[in-house]
């Protein structure tokens, strides 16, 4: 089941996907942190009453130049195969750095093992991908998805999806099957020269190549474009096939126009024919008697224009009112759901924050405003140059 809820002693019960993460136990040097994190995991694996698959994983890390990430991510995949030999499950090494005074986090996405459910480990030239078939109907989580050093953020972008078209035809599924998508991308958000191509422009503009010739019945992906500091373009989805138990549906936020609607007025750079970021605000996975909310990346923008530039207290604060925007009682209505929005605790979020300095006072209110069971702070570039914070998160009705 597409459920992700983190990992408690009153969770074991739960069969779907579940998150947490795991910070190394102490501040050494970055190998000995990658080995606490790789410790950290074989024990949360192999607890005893509870074993546990982990389909998607992503390291965020400190890297601040190419051959920095080039280093580190060969340290963290030489660790991975001596603890998981061939079976690895879909790996993303991010270049964002993480709060506090590590250089490495580790975020997982796992699943209880039962006698009915098949996780099955699998490599496409090169990367590591998780299959779950379970009641019927088939999940794929893919990450890693990249170019090559050489490439520009159009060329990766294009080897990122041609990547994520092949492992789908591989299993069956096409583009419109991903309900949840990560887009990193180096340098998003800047424009030095305002005749000049922008980073997130264009991958926005290779996603359209990819998403236009297909119908999405079922609305857009759940989305997150966000900046990193190296590494070009790296992409991550979760796909879920066709099954009659399981209904899949956008969600929009009345406060906000879609993003695959916005006008020229707020898309930088210059490309031959500007296109929209194309996701959703937040996708609703129905799976029997269970309701999976994934919330886009969101950030402090009204209409489609940014609302408290320079100040990252009153962006953080609009950010979280457009999250519980998109369950207003007219939502709720149109989506067959009834509940109470102060009243939902997050399995999960993720808080992006432009500036480290920030990530206290940003911590602070979502603490105050927001109800969660983990959540995860990242220093990171947001797709525009005024926006300080974006977050995202999962939660189940």
């Amino acid at each position: 089941m597409v459920e992700q809820i983190i990992m408690r002693s009153d969770s074991h019960t739960l069969n779907g996907f579940n998150f947490d993460h795991i910070v190394p136990a102490s501040e050494a040097g970055f190998n000995k942190q990658v080995k606490s994190c790789m410790e950290q995991l074989q024990e949360f694996i192999h607890q005893e009453d509870l074993r546990l698959f982990v389909t998607q994983q992503t390291f965020f890390i400190s890297a601040h130049s190419r051959d920095e990430y080039e280093e580190r991510s060969s340290i963290i995949h030489e660790q991975l195969q001596n603890i998981c030999g061939t079976s690895i499950p879909a790996t993303s090494v991010v270049a964002q750095s993480p709060a506090g005074d590590r250089d490495v986090v580790l975020e997982l996405i796992c699943t209880k093992a039962l006698d009915d459910k098949k996780v099955t480990y699998k490599t496409l030239a090169g990367v590591n991908y998780t299959v779950i078939e379970y009641r019927g109907y088939k999940a794929v989580h893919a990450a890693g998805m990249m170019g090559t050093v050489e490439d520009s953020i159009t060329e990766a972008s294009v080897q990122a999806f041609e990547m994520t078209l092949k492992i789908l035809k591989q299993e069956g599924l096409s583009i419109q099957h991903i309900i949840r998508q990560w887009n990193y991308i180096e340098d998003i958000a800047i424009v030095e020269d305002p005749d000049a191509p922008q980073n997130y422009q264009d991958f926005n503009d290779v996603r359209a190549r990819y998403y236009d010739p297909v119908r999405f019945d079922q609305g857009y992906p759940a989305a997150t474009g966000i900046g990193q500091d190296t590494g070009g373009v790296i992409i991550g989805f979760i796909a879920l096939s066709d099954s009659d138990i399981i209904s899949i549906k956008p969600i929009m936020n009345p406060g906000q126009i879609d993003a695959h609607k916005y006008s020229e007025l707020v898309l930088e750079g210059k490309s031959e024919q500007k296109c929209t970021p194309k996701f959703e605000r937040a996708k609703l996975v129905s799976i029997g008697g269970g309701n999976y909310i994934y919330v886009s990346g969101t950030a402090s923008i009204l209409g489609e224009k940014t609302v408290h530039v320079g100040d990252v207290e009153k962006q953080t604060l609009t950010t979280i009112d457009n999250i519980k925007r998109l369950f207003s009682k007219k939502n709720q209505e149109q989506l067959g759901l009834n509940f109470d929005v102060e009243k939902i605790r997050f399995s999960h979020l993720r808080v992006y924050v432009k500036h480290k300095e920030d990530i206290p006072a940003v911590q602070k209110v979502c603490d105050a405003e927001l109800n969660c069971k983990s959540s995860l702070f990242l220093e990171s570039d947001v797709c525009r140059e005024d926006l300080l914070v974006e977050i995202e998160g999962v939660f189940t009705i």
